[in-house]
């Protein structure tokens, strides 16, 4: 009897400072304006009814997806260069022989009472047959409604022949960084599987992750099994898909990311209606993570630099040059090459928008059609390849300029050329910090108001004449892809020393 008094005690303490902390906690959130008289701690009994109550409000909306297809290689879901650290959760069997059966065991939820299910696309990759497994045991044949591979999702549409139970979608902008949220799923194979934890961060980029996708964090504990599932809010809404994972073992280190359902939302109402997802695009190619001085170097504080213009698309047809530096799309500042893409991605295609355009010194407005993005540029990507590798090399700024070669102008797109070719960089100077290398092709400088087009030794040497020391400027060049031997285009910022 004692002893269970101690333990009892021992409960009772843990509450009260578990209770203060708490309280502590919340009281630091209230402005001076709004300190009450009496501090309120929560019951962490009330807590805990609420996990309860989330669980059993989602849980019966929750299926067990069950893949068996065959496979040609081994390796699963997980692509060989991202394996030792970044895991979509598929509980994928070890590396098959070729051409024998795979099973693999994954999440999801059911979105409408039909039947329609919300996945993750690697899930049910390659499926011969999927199998769905409900809340009540029940089982069902699944069929691929659609999938979207630039955001891996993927919608399931089984026929049970009754009204199904549904998740409540939420709006993910409405979150924040230490938000109570719930995983649900199953791991390993363990059904009706629950776990909590906090929303870390929100707007992650992850290793091998595309660009679409910008995940929400969490340490809720998330395993192989749980991909495709509800990170849900503690009013039981979903507010992410459970996609991705960052370990050193392959299970759960406190690093999962869930895509927000926002874009699940309108990726999944573009699927069952028309079957697959249409993104906007208005054809230009940019730096989608410059250096900031890139901007300062054209006397800004925010926008994003075009480096081409895509042939015969919207872009063009608007008037947009290279080196025209966006800060405005139908109203919406942008920020950074991630928020471009967003506002023009969800743009509908055909609708003409304006965008405000900063080009040597002044404003524009151009009015611009939105082309389908899958159309206009098929697998291509709107960010600009990295730089080739550095040479070897020398002048004031470390750099020296030649006419283009004949080399240069016979590889493909190489007879439309302008500007002057890098001869050598000096190591360890300003233009070798910046990232000019040998062979790549100077075609426009910019400093601050001035944007001079380079055709000539001569006049990049005059471009250079005058700039005063502490300077930001910025060179547009044209790189070499090694992979198809054309040249892109890209914006490198420098200080004059």
């Amino acid at each position: 009897m004692e002893r269970r008094r101690i333990l009892y005690s021992g409960f009772i303490a843990i509450t009260l400072v578990l209770g203060i902390v708490i309280g502590t906690i919340v009281s630091e959130r209230v402005t001076a304006t709004q300190q009450p008289n009496v501090l309120t701690i929560p019951d962490p009994v009330e807590l805990s009814n609420g996990f309860a109550t989330v669980a059993n409000q989602v849980g019966p909306a929750v299926v067990n997806i069950d893949v068996e297809s065959t496979r040609e290689t081994g390796g699963g879901a997980i692509p060989d260069q991202f394996r030792d650290f970044f895991d979509f959760f598929g509980d994928q069997a070890p590396a098959p022989e070729q051409n024998r059966p795979v099973q693999s065991l994954g999440s999801g939820f059911i979105v409408d009472p039909s039947g329609y299910i919300l996945t993750n696309n690697h899930v049910i990759e390659g499926a011969d047959t999927i199998t769905i497994q409900l809340h009540d045991d029940s089982e069902y044949e699944g069929t691929i409604v659609g999938v979207d591979e630039e955001t891996d999702l993927a919608v399931v549409k089984i026929d049970a022949g009754r009204e199904l139970p549904v998740a409540r979608m939420g709006n993910s902008d409405a979150v924040n960084a230490g938000d109570w949220v719930l995983a649900l799923g199953s791991p390993f194979g363990f059904e009706r599987t629950l776990t909590a934890g906090i929303i870390s961060a929100k707007g992650r980029d992850v290793p091998g992750g595309r660009q679409f996708q910008s995940f929400i964090q969490t340490d809720a504990a998330i395993n192989p099994g749980n991909s495709g599932g509800p990170l849900v809010n503690m009013a039981g809404e979903v507010i992410g898909i459970n996609t991705a994972i960052i370990s050193n073992t392959q299970q759960f280190a406190g690093l999962g990311f869930a895509l927000p359902s926002n874009v699940a939302i309108d990726v999944y109402n573009q699927i069952v209606t028309g079957g697959r997802v249409t993104r906007g695009s208005i054809g230009i190619t940019y730096d989608a993570n410059p250096d900031p001085a890139l901007i300062r170097a054209f006397g800004l504080d925010h926008g994003v630099v075009v480096s081409s213009v895509y042939p015969g698309g919207p872009a063009e047809e608007a008037g947009f040059q290279a080196s025209d530096v966006i800060t405005e799309i139908a109203g919406e500042p942008v920020i950074d090459g991630d928020i471009l893409l967003q506002i023009v991605a969800r743009q509908r295609v055909g609708d003409t928008v304006p965008i405000s355009v900063y080009r040597s010194g002044d404003e524009l407005t151009l009015n611009v059609t939105i082309a389908d993005r899958e159309v206009l540029f098929g697998d291509q990507r709107a960010a600009v390849q990295p730089p080739a590798d550095s040479g070897d090399s020398e002048t004031e700024l470390g750099i020296r300029v030649q006419a283009i070669t004949p080399q240069a102008r016979s590889l493909p797109g190489g007879r439309d050329l302008r500007g002057v070719m890098i001869e050598s960089v000096e190591p360890g100077s300003e233009a070798d910090e910046a990232g000019l290398a040998r062979g790549m092709i100077i075609s426009r400088i910019v400093a601050g108001r001035e944007n001079l087009e380079i055709a000539s030794v001569s006049d990049f040497t005059g471009a250079m004449q005058g700039l005063e020391s502490g300077t930001t400027i910025a060179f547009m060049v044209m790189i070499r892809n090694p992979q198809n031997n054309e040249f892109v285009n890209q914006f490198l910022p420098m200080t004059v020393p």
